[in-house]
Protein backbone atom coordinates (compact mmCIF):
# COMPACT_ATOMS: atom_id res chain seq x y z
CA UNK A 1 0.00 0.00 0.00
CA UNK A 2 2.89 2.36 0.74
CA UNK A 3 3.91 2.32 -2.92
CA UNK A 4 0.38 3.23 -4.03
CA UNK A 5 0.12 6.06 -1.50
CA UNK A 6 3.63 7.35 -2.26
CA UNK A 7 2.92 7.25 -5.99
CA UNK A 8 -0.33 9.20 -5.58
CA UNK A 9 1.41 11.76 -3.37
CA UNK A 10 4.23 12.12 -5.89
CA UNK A 11 1.72 12.69 -8.69
CA UNK A 12 0.01 15.41 -6.62
CA UNK A 13 3.35 17.10 -5.94
CA UNK A 14 4.24 16.94 -9.64
CA UNK A 15 0.96 18.65 -10.57
CA UNK A 16 1.54 21.34 -7.91
CA UNK A 17 5.13 22.06 -8.93
CA UNK A 18 4.32 22.02 -12.65
CA UNK A 19 1.95 24.95 -12.06
CA UNK A 20 4.06 26.81 -9.51
CA UNK A 21 4.92 29.65 -11.92
CA UNK A 22 1.53 29.79 -13.64
CA UNK A 23 -1.61 31.76 -12.97
CA UNK A 24 -2.50 34.41 -10.45
CA UNK A 25 -5.65 35.19 -8.49
CA UNK A 26 -6.19 38.94 -8.19
CA UNK A 27 -8.43 38.53 -5.14
CA UNK A 28 -7.30 36.22 -2.31
CA UNK A 29 -3.86 35.49 -3.72
CA UNK A 30 -3.25 39.21 -4.14
CA UNK A 31 -3.97 39.58 -0.42
CA UNK A 32 -1.56 36.77 0.52
CA UNK A 33 1.19 38.11 -1.75
CA UNK A 34 0.89 41.60 -0.26
CA UNK A 35 0.95 40.21 3.28
CA UNK A 36 4.37 38.75 2.46
CA UNK A 37 5.63 42.08 1.10
CA UNK A 38 7.82 43.93 3.63
CA UNK A 39 6.55 47.30 2.35
CA UNK A 40 2.84 46.57 2.72
CA UNK A 41 1.02 48.28 5.59
CA UNK A 42 -1.40 46.27 7.71
CA UNK A 43 -3.09 48.79 9.96
CA UNK A 44 -5.75 47.25 12.24
CA UNK A 45 -4.87 43.85 10.82
CA UNK A 46 -6.75 40.68 11.63
CA UNK A 47 -4.25 38.39 9.87
CA UNK A 48 -0.93 39.51 11.29
CA UNK A 49 1.54 36.85 10.22
CA UNK A 50 3.02 39.50 7.92
CA UNK A 51 4.98 40.63 10.99
CA UNK A 52 7.14 37.50 10.64
CA UNK A 53 7.82 38.29 6.96
CA UNK A 54 8.81 41.81 7.97
CA UNK A 55 11.04 40.36 10.69
CA UNK A 56 12.77 38.07 8.16
CA UNK A 57 13.25 40.99 5.79
CA UNK A 58 14.70 43.17 8.53
CA UNK A 59 17.12 40.42 9.59
CA UNK A 60 18.17 39.13 6.15
CA UNK A 61 16.93 41.58 3.51
CA UNK A 62 15.02 38.75 1.81
CA UNK A 63 11.48 39.23 0.54
CA UNK A 64 9.53 36.23 -0.75
CA UNK A 65 8.38 35.89 -4.35
CA UNK A 66 5.03 34.37 -5.23
CA UNK A 67 6.72 31.17 -6.43
CA UNK A 68 8.61 30.92 -3.15
CA UNK A 69 5.37 31.34 -1.22
CA UNK A 70 3.79 28.52 -3.20
CA UNK A 71 6.78 26.25 -2.61
CA UNK A 72 6.80 27.25 1.07
CA UNK A 73 3.19 26.13 1.39
CA UNK A 74 4.10 22.73 -0.07
CA UNK A 75 7.06 22.38 2.32
CA UNK A 76 4.90 23.25 5.34
CA UNK A 77 2.36 20.67 4.19
CA UNK A 78 5.02 17.96 4.23
CA UNK A 79 6.11 19.11 7.69
CA UNK A 80 2.48 18.98 8.87
CA UNK A 81 2.08 15.44 7.50
CA UNK A 82 5.19 14.36 9.40
CA UNK A 83 3.79 15.97 12.56
CA UNK A 84 0.54 14.01 12.12
CA UNK A 85 2.57 10.81 11.75
CA UNK A 86 4.08 11.54 15.15
CA UNK A 87 0.62 12.29 16.52
CA UNK A 88 -0.57 8.86 15.34
CA UNK A 89 2.35 7.17 17.07
CA UNK A 90 1.59 9.10 20.25
CA UNK A 91 -2.06 8.03 20.45
CA UNK A 92 -1.50 4.46 19.24
CA UNK A 93 1.61 3.78 21.36
CA UNK A 94 3.21 2.13 18.34
CA UNK A 95 7.01 1.93 18.63
CA UNK A 96 7.78 2.95 15.03
CA UNK A 97 6.69 5.61 12.56
CA UNK A 98 4.13 4.32 10.06
CA UNK A 99 4.88 5.65 6.62
CA UNK A 100 1.41 4.78 5.34
CA UNK A 101 0.06 7.32 7.87
CA UNK A 102 2.53 9.89 6.53
CA UNK A 103 1.35 9.37 2.95
CA UNK A 104 -2.32 9.35 3.97
CA UNK A 105 -1.68 12.64 5.81
CA UNK A 106 0.01 14.14 2.75
CA UNK A 107 -2.92 13.22 0.53
CA UNK A 108 -5.43 14.58 3.04
CA UNK A 109 -3.59 17.88 3.39
CA UNK A 110 -3.14 18.17 -0.39
CA UNK A 111 -6.94 18.23 -0.65
CA UNK A 112 -6.64 21.84 0.51
CA UNK A 113 -5.37 22.73 -2.96
CA UNK A 114 -8.92 22.20 -4.22
CA UNK A 115 -10.00 25.49 -2.64
CA UNK A 116 -8.74 28.82 -4.01
CA UNK A 117 -5.09 29.74 -4.74
CA UNK A 118 -2.06 27.52 -3.99
CA UNK A 119 -0.12 30.26 -2.21
CA UNK A 120 0.75 30.25 1.48
CA UNK A 121 -2.38 31.56 3.21
CA UNK A 122 -3.88 31.91 6.64
CA UNK A 123 -6.08 28.90 5.89
CA UNK A 124 -3.15 26.65 4.97
CA UNK A 125 -1.08 27.94 7.89
CA UNK A 126 -3.92 27.27 10.33
CA UNK A 127 -4.12 23.63 9.24
CA UNK A 128 -0.33 23.21 9.46
CA UNK A 129 -0.13 24.75 12.93
CA UNK A 130 -2.94 22.57 14.26
CA UNK A 131 -1.10 19.50 12.93
CA UNK A 132 1.94 20.60 14.94
CA UNK A 133 -0.32 21.22 17.93
CA UNK A 134 -1.76 17.70 17.77
CA UNK A 135 1.73 16.24 17.70
CA UNK A 136 2.87 18.23 20.71
CA UNK A 137 -0.21 18.06 22.91
CA UNK A 138 -0.57 14.28 22.46
CA UNK A 139 2.94 13.45 23.68
CA UNK A 140 2.75 11.31 26.80
CA UNK A 141 6.07 12.41 28.29
CA UNK A 142 6.26 16.17 27.95
CA UNK A 143 9.49 18.07 28.53
CA UNK A 144 10.17 21.78 28.90
CA UNK A 145 10.92 21.84 25.16
CA UNK A 146 7.47 20.36 24.46
CA UNK A 147 5.76 23.18 26.36
CA UNK A 148 7.91 25.80 24.64
CA UNK A 149 7.03 24.35 21.21
CA UNK A 150 3.37 24.30 22.19
CA UNK A 151 3.68 27.94 23.19
CA UNK A 152 5.30 28.82 19.85
CA UNK A 153 2.53 27.00 17.95
CA UNK A 154 -0.23 28.75 19.90
CA UNK A 155 1.56 32.09 19.47
CA UNK A 156 1.76 31.60 15.72
CA UNK A 157 -2.00 30.94 15.69
CA UNK A 158 -2.55 34.35 17.30
CA UNK A 159 -0.93 36.02 14.29
CA UNK A 160 -2.41 33.68 11.67
CA UNK A 161 -6.03 33.35 12.85
CA UNK A 162 -6.80 34.88 16.21
CA UNK A 163 -10.24 33.25 16.62
CA UNK A 164 -8.58 29.83 16.41
CA UNK A 165 -5.98 30.79 19.01
CA UNK A 166 -8.70 31.99 21.39
CA UNK A 167 -10.16 28.49 21.28
CA UNK A 168 -6.91 26.54 21.35
CA UNK A 169 -5.25 28.25 24.31
CA UNK A 170 -7.99 27.10 26.76
CA UNK A 171 -8.37 23.78 24.91
CA UNK A 172 -4.67 23.11 25.38
CA UNK A 173 -4.80 23.83 29.10
CA UNK A 174 -7.92 21.67 29.43
CA UNK A 175 -6.25 18.71 27.70
CA UNK A 176 -3.06 19.08 29.72
CA UNK A 177 -4.99 19.23 32.97
CA UNK A 178 -7.10 16.24 31.93
CA UNK A 179 -4.22 13.99 30.85
CA UNK A 180 -1.58 15.02 33.37
CA UNK A 181 -1.10 17.42 36.23
CA UNK A 182 -0.12 20.80 34.81
CA UNK A 183 2.13 22.79 37.11
CA UNK A 184 2.62 26.54 37.14
CA UNK A 185 6.06 26.42 35.54
CA UNK A 186 4.85 24.46 32.53
CA UNK A 187 1.86 26.75 32.02
CA UNK A 188 4.17 29.79 31.98
CA UNK A 189 6.14 28.28 29.07
CA UNK A 190 2.91 28.25 27.03
CA UNK A 191 2.71 32.04 27.18
CA UNK A 192 6.41 33.05 27.07
CA UNK A 193 6.69 32.89 23.24
CA UNK A 194 3.71 35.22 22.84
CA UNK A 195 5.19 37.71 25.30
CA UNK A 196 8.56 37.50 23.55
CA UNK A 197 7.26 38.12 20.02
CA UNK A 198 4.81 40.82 21.05
CA UNK A 199 7.64 42.68 22.78
CA UNK A 200 10.02 42.15 19.86
CA UNK A 201 7.53 43.42 17.27
CA UNK A 202 6.69 46.43 19.41
CA UNK A 203 10.38 47.36 19.70
CA UNK A 204 11.19 46.82 16.02
CA UNK A 205 7.99 48.03 14.31
CA UNK A 206 6.21 50.08 17.01
CA UNK A 207 3.21 47.79 16.61
CA UNK A 208 2.36 44.20 17.41
CA UNK A 209 -0.48 41.72 17.16
CA UNK A 210 -2.35 43.11 20.16
CA UNK A 211 -2.23 46.73 19.00
CA UNK A 212 -3.51 45.75 15.56
CA UNK A 213 -6.27 43.50 16.88
CA UNK A 214 -7.36 46.15 19.37
CA UNK A 215 -8.23 48.37 16.41
CA UNK A 216 -8.99 45.68 13.85
CA UNK A 217 -11.58 43.53 15.61
CA UNK A 218 -14.10 46.36 16.21
CA UNK A 219 -13.55 47.62 12.66
CA UNK A 220 -14.07 44.21 11.06
CA UNK A 221 -17.13 43.47 13.18
CA UNK A 222 -18.82 46.35 11.33
CA UNK A 223 -18.33 44.59 7.98
CA UNK A 224 -21.36 42.75 6.67
CA UNK A 225 -19.54 39.46 6.16
CA UNK A 226 -18.01 39.43 9.65
CA UNK A 227 -21.13 39.74 11.77
CA UNK A 228 -20.93 37.22 14.62
CA UNK A 229 -24.30 35.74 13.71
CA UNK A 230 -23.28 35.08 10.10
CA UNK A 231 -19.96 33.48 11.04
CA UNK A 232 -21.64 31.16 13.54
CA UNK A 233 -24.43 30.46 11.06
CA UNK A 234 -21.88 29.30 8.47
CA UNK A 235 -20.59 26.64 10.87
CA UNK A 236 -24.09 25.66 12.04
CA UNK A 237 -25.24 25.16 8.44
CA UNK A 238 -22.28 22.85 7.85
CA UNK A 239 -23.00 20.89 11.04
CA UNK A 240 -26.69 20.66 10.07
CA UNK A 241 -26.16 19.09 6.63
CA UNK A 242 -23.34 16.83 7.77
CA UNK A 243 -25.46 15.63 10.70
CA UNK A 244 -28.38 14.82 8.42
CA UNK A 245 -26.18 12.66 6.22
CA UNK A 246 -24.53 10.95 9.17
CA UNK A 247 -27.98 10.14 10.58
CA UNK A 248 -29.36 8.88 7.26
CA UNK A 249 -26.49 6.51 6.68
CA UNK A 250 -26.42 5.50 10.33
CA UNK A 251 -29.95 4.22 9.73
CA UNK A 252 -28.80 2.32 6.63
CA UNK A 253 -25.98 0.71 8.59
CA UNK A 254 -28.37 -0.10 11.42
CA UNK A 255 -30.83 -1.75 9.01
CA UNK A 256 -28.02 -3.78 7.46
CA UNK A 257 -26.72 -4.87 10.87
CA UNK A 258 -30.18 -6.13 11.82
CA UNK A 259 -30.73 -7.55 8.32
CA UNK A 260 -33.87 -5.48 8.05
CA UNK A 261 -36.08 -5.62 4.97
CA UNK A 262 -35.83 -1.81 4.91
CA UNK A 263 -32.11 -1.91 4.03
CA UNK A 264 -32.32 -2.04 0.19
CA UNK A 265 -34.95 0.73 -0.05
CA UNK A 266 -33.23 2.95 2.51
CA UNK A 267 -29.92 2.56 0.67
CA UNK A 268 -31.39 3.79 -2.61
CA UNK A 269 -33.27 6.68 -1.00
CA UNK A 270 -30.29 7.85 1.04
CA UNK A 271 -27.85 7.88 -1.88
CA UNK A 272 -30.41 9.87 -3.86
CA UNK A 273 -30.69 12.34 -0.96
CA UNK A 274 -26.89 12.83 -0.92
CA UNK A 275 -27.01 14.27 -4.42
CA UNK A 276 -30.20 16.25 -3.69
CA UNK A 277 -28.57 17.86 -0.65
CA UNK A 278 -25.41 18.46 -2.68
CA UNK A 279 -27.50 20.32 -5.26
CA UNK A 280 -29.41 22.32 -2.63
CA UNK A 281 -26.17 23.46 -0.97
CA UNK A 282 -24.41 24.23 -4.26
CA UNK A 283 -23.70 28.00 -4.19
CA UNK A 284 -20.64 28.16 -6.47
CA UNK A 285 -19.23 26.19 -9.38
CA UNK A 286 -17.13 24.14 -6.95
CA UNK A 287 -18.04 20.53 -6.15
CA UNK A 288 -15.66 19.97 -3.23
CA UNK A 289 -18.50 19.69 -0.74
CA UNK A 290 -19.59 16.46 -2.45
CA UNK A 291 -16.42 14.86 -1.08
CA UNK A 292 -17.35 16.06 2.41
CA UNK A 293 -20.85 14.64 2.02
CA UNK A 294 -19.55 11.27 0.86
CA UNK A 295 -17.15 11.18 3.81
CA UNK A 296 -19.97 12.00 6.25
CA UNK A 297 -22.16 9.31 4.68
CA UNK A 298 -19.37 6.77 4.99
CA UNK A 299 -18.91 7.68 8.67
CA UNK A 300 -22.64 7.37 9.40
CA UNK A 301 -22.86 3.95 7.77
CA UNK A 302 -19.92 2.58 9.73
CA UNK A 303 -21.35 3.94 12.97
CA UNK A 304 -24.63 2.23 12.13
CA UNK A 305 -23.07 -1.19 11.78
CA UNK A 306 -21.27 -0.73 15.09
CA UNK A 307 -17.67 -0.14 14.00
CA UNK A 308 -16.98 2.71 16.43
CA UNK A 309 -16.67 1.78 20.12
CA UNK A 310 -15.62 4.80 22.25
CA UNK A 311 -12.59 4.33 24.48
CA UNK A 312 -10.22 6.70 26.21
CA UNK A 313 -7.99 6.78 23.12
CA UNK A 314 -11.02 7.48 20.96
CA UNK A 315 -11.31 10.91 22.59
CA UNK A 316 -8.52 11.98 20.23
CA UNK A 317 -10.52 10.59 17.33
CA UNK A 318 -13.61 12.50 18.41
CA UNK A 319 -11.45 15.64 18.50
CA UNK A 320 -10.31 14.94 14.93
CA UNK A 321 -13.94 14.66 13.83
CA UNK A 322 -14.95 18.04 15.27
CA UNK A 323 -11.73 19.92 14.37
CA UNK A 324 -13.03 21.02 10.92
CA UNK A 325 -15.88 22.89 12.62
CA UNK A 326 -13.70 24.34 15.37
CA UNK A 327 -11.11 25.60 12.91
CA UNK A 328 -13.73 27.28 10.75
CA UNK A 329 -15.02 29.55 13.53
CA UNK A 330 -14.15 33.14 12.75
CA UNK A 331 -14.24 32.67 8.98
CA UNK A 332 -16.86 34.30 6.78
CA UNK A 333 -16.54 31.66 4.05
CA UNK A 334 -19.27 29.04 3.63
CA UNK A 335 -18.13 25.98 5.60
CA UNK A 336 -19.04 23.54 2.86
CA UNK A 337 -16.68 25.39 0.49
CA UNK A 338 -13.65 25.57 2.76
CA UNK A 339 -14.14 22.23 4.51
CA UNK A 340 -11.73 20.41 2.19
CA UNK A 341 -8.89 22.28 3.92
CA UNK A 342 -9.61 20.24 7.03
CA UNK A 343 -10.31 16.89 5.35
CA UNK A 344 -7.05 15.39 6.64
CA UNK A 345 -8.42 15.26 10.19
CA UNK A 346 -11.41 13.19 9.10
CA UNK A 347 -9.11 10.89 7.12
CA UNK A 348 -7.00 10.15 10.20
CA UNK A 349 -10.13 9.53 12.24
CA UNK A 350 -11.46 7.13 9.59
CA UNK A 351 -8.17 5.24 9.46
CA UNK A 352 -8.44 4.64 13.18
CA UNK A 353 -12.14 3.78 13.26
CA UNK A 354 -12.17 1.60 10.13
CA UNK A 355 -8.94 -0.35 10.56
CA UNK A 356 -10.40 -3.27 8.64
CA UNK A 357 -10.98 -1.02 5.61
CA UNK A 358 -7.44 0.30 5.13
CA UNK A 359 -7.15 -1.09 1.62
CA UNK A 360 -10.47 0.41 0.55
CA UNK A 361 -9.43 3.77 2.01
CA UNK A 362 -6.01 3.28 0.44
CA UNK A 363 -7.65 3.37 -2.98
CA UNK A 364 -10.41 5.94 -2.44
CA UNK A 365 -8.32 8.60 -0.65
CA UNK A 366 -5.56 8.75 -3.32
CA UNK A 367 -8.18 8.83 -6.07
CA UNK A 368 -10.10 11.74 -4.56
CA UNK A 369 -6.87 13.58 -3.62
CA UNK A 370 -5.55 13.39 -7.19
CA UNK A 371 -8.88 14.58 -8.61
CA UNK A 372 -9.10 17.49 -6.18
CA UNK A 373 -5.51 18.61 -6.77
CA UNK A 374 -5.93 18.39 -10.54
CA UNK A 375 -9.19 20.33 -10.36
CA UNK A 376 -7.89 22.98 -7.97
CA UNK A 377 -4.51 23.52 -9.61
CA UNK A 378 -5.06 22.88 -13.32
CA UNK A 379 -8.69 22.45 -14.39
CA UNK A 380 -10.45 25.18 -12.40
CA UNK A 381 -7.65 27.15 -10.72
CA UNK A 382 -8.76 29.80 -8.22
CA UNK A 383 -12.36 28.69 -8.73
CA UNK A 384 -12.31 30.05 -12.31
CA UNK A 385 -13.50 28.39 -15.49
CA UNK A 386 -10.32 28.78 -17.55
CA UNK A 387 -7.78 25.97 -17.02
CA UNK A 388 -4.25 26.78 -15.92
CA UNK A 389 -2.69 25.76 -19.23
CA UNK A 390 -4.29 28.84 -20.82
CA UNK A 391 -2.28 31.08 -18.47
CA UNK A 392 0.74 31.54 -20.74
CA UNK A 393 1.49 35.26 -21.08
CA UNK A 394 4.77 36.16 -19.39
CA UNK A 395 4.59 38.88 -16.74
CA UNK A 396 7.48 40.19 -14.67
CA UNK A 397 6.95 41.41 -11.12
CA UNK A 398 9.89 43.39 -9.80
CA UNK A 399 13.36 42.18 -10.70
CA UNK A 400 13.28 38.56 -9.59
CA UNK A 401 10.04 36.83 -10.53
CA UNK A 402 8.51 35.88 -13.85
CA UNK A 403 4.99 34.47 -14.00
CA UNK A 404 2.79 33.14 -16.77
CA UNK A 405 -0.65 34.69 -16.39
CA UNK A 406 -3.93 34.99 -18.26
CA UNK A 407 -3.58 37.12 -21.45
CA UNK A 408 -6.55 39.31 -20.46
CA UNK A 409 -5.07 39.88 -17.02
CA UNK A 410 -1.72 40.78 -18.57
CA UNK A 411 -3.39 43.32 -20.89
CA UNK A 412 -5.23 45.03 -18.02
CA UNK A 413 -2.16 45.01 -15.81
CA UNK A 414 -0.05 46.51 -18.59
CA UNK A 415 -2.54 49.37 -19.02
CA UNK A 416 -2.54 49.97 -15.29
CA UNK A 417 1.25 49.81 -15.09
CA UNK A 418 1.57 52.47 -17.79
CA UNK A 419 -0.64 54.77 -15.75
CA UNK A 420 1.30 54.00 -12.58
CA UNK A 421 4.65 54.73 -14.28
CA UNK A 422 3.37 58.17 -15.23
CA UNK A 423 2.31 58.90 -11.66
CA UNK A 424 5.49 57.44 -10.09
CA UNK A 425 3.69 56.57 -6.87
CA UNK A 426 4.31 53.48 -4.77
CA UNK A 427 0.73 53.00 -3.54
CA UNK A 428 -2.63 52.46 -5.18
CA UNK A 429 -6.11 52.16 -3.71
CA UNK A 430 -7.72 49.09 -5.31
CA UNK A 431 -11.32 48.32 -4.35
CA UNK A 432 -13.07 45.92 -4.22
CA UNK A 433 -11.45 42.48 -3.83
CA UNK A 434 -8.68 43.23 -6.35
CA UNK A 435 -5.44 43.73 -4.37
CA UNK A 436 -3.64 41.53 -6.91
CA UNK A 437 -3.56 44.36 -9.46
CA UNK A 438 -1.49 46.47 -7.11
CA UNK A 439 0.89 43.58 -6.48
CA UNK A 440 1.26 42.76 -10.20
CA UNK A 441 2.23 46.36 -10.97
CA UNK A 442 4.80 46.53 -8.18
CA UNK A 443 2.82 48.75 -5.82
CA UNK A 444 1.19 48.32 -2.43
CA UNK A 445 -2.12 49.42 -0.93
CA UNK A 446 -2.38 52.15 1.70
CA UNK A 447 -3.28 51.05 5.24
CA UNK A 448 -4.31 47.47 4.46
CA UNK A 449 -3.52 44.70 1.95
CA UNK A 450 -7.11 44.49 0.72
CA UNK A 451 -10.33 46.49 0.51
CA UNK A 452 -13.28 44.10 0.40
CA UNK A 453 -16.19 46.40 1.35
CA UNK A 454 -16.99 50.13 1.26
CA UNK A 455 -17.13 50.16 5.06
CA UNK A 456 -13.38 49.61 5.02
CA UNK A 457 -12.87 52.62 2.76
CA UNK A 458 -15.01 54.73 5.10
CA UNK A 459 -13.01 53.54 8.10
CA UNK A 460 -9.57 54.22 6.64
CA UNK A 461 -10.10 57.37 4.56
CA UNK A 462 -11.27 60.68 5.96
CA UNK A 463 -11.44 61.94 2.39
CA UNK A 464 -11.32 60.23 -0.97
CA UNK A 465 -7.92 59.50 -2.55
CA UNK A 466 -6.78 61.36 -5.66
CA UNK A 467 -6.90 58.16 -7.70
CA UNK A 468 -8.02 54.56 -7.37
CA UNK A 469 -8.78 51.34 -9.20
CA UNK A 470 -12.44 50.43 -8.87
CA UNK A 471 -14.20 47.10 -9.32
CA UNK A 472 -17.98 47.60 -9.35
CA UNK A 473 -18.89 45.03 -6.70
CA UNK A 474 -20.19 47.72 -4.33
CA UNK A 475 -20.88 51.42 -4.45
CA UNK A 476 -18.14 53.84 -3.50
CA UNK A 477 -18.58 55.76 -0.23
CA UNK A 478 -21.03 58.62 -0.36
CA UNK A 479 -19.51 61.80 -1.76
CA UNK A 480 -16.64 60.16 -3.61
CA UNK A 481 -16.62 61.84 -7.04
CA UNK A 482 -13.76 61.76 -9.56
CA UNK A 483 -13.17 64.13 -12.49
CA UNK A 484 -11.73 61.51 -14.85
CA UNK A 485 -12.27 57.81 -15.42
CA UNK A 486 -10.96 55.18 -17.77
CA UNK A 487 -12.25 51.67 -18.30
CA UNK A 488 -9.28 49.33 -18.42
CA UNK A 489 -11.35 46.36 -19.55
CA UNK A 490 -13.29 43.36 -18.30
CA UNK A 491 -11.70 40.41 -16.49
CA UNK A 492 -13.58 37.45 -15.03
CA UNK A 493 -16.82 39.30 -15.72
CA UNK A 494 -15.82 42.41 -13.72
CA UNK A 495 -15.45 45.83 -15.34
CA UNK A 496 -12.42 47.68 -13.99
CA UNK A 497 -12.37 51.47 -13.82
CA UNK A 498 -9.41 53.72 -13.17
CA UNK A 499 -10.59 56.88 -11.41
CA UNK A 500 -8.57 60.02 -10.79
CA UNK A 501 -8.83 63.79 -10.48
Amino acid sequence: MNKLLAGASTLCVAMILAGVNRGFDISDEGLYALLASPNQENVAGIFNYDLFFKLIYKATGHSFTLIQLRVLRLITYFAAAWALTGFWRNISAEPNIRFDIFWFSCLGIFAGYAFLPPTLSYNSLTVVLVCFWLNQVSQVQKTVLTFILLGITLTALVYVKVTTSLLFFPLTILILVFWQKLNLRDSIFLFLPLIFFETLFLILFEENGFSRLHAGIPMNMQRDGYQSFLMVKSVVVGVFWISILVFLFFCIGHFQKRKSSLYPASQIVSFFLVFVICYLTHITDEWNHLVLFLAASFLGFQLGIGTFKPTKTNLWILLLLVLPFILHLGSNVYWLRIGVHYLVFWILAFLWIFKNLNWELGVLIPLFAILMVFNGIWWHPFGHEKPLWTEKTEWKVGEKQLLQIDPELATLSDRLKSFRDQKSQSQLVAAYRIPGYAWLTGTTLPFTPGFWENKQLNAFFKKKPDEMLYNKLQELPQGWKFNQSRELGVYRGDSLLLLWD
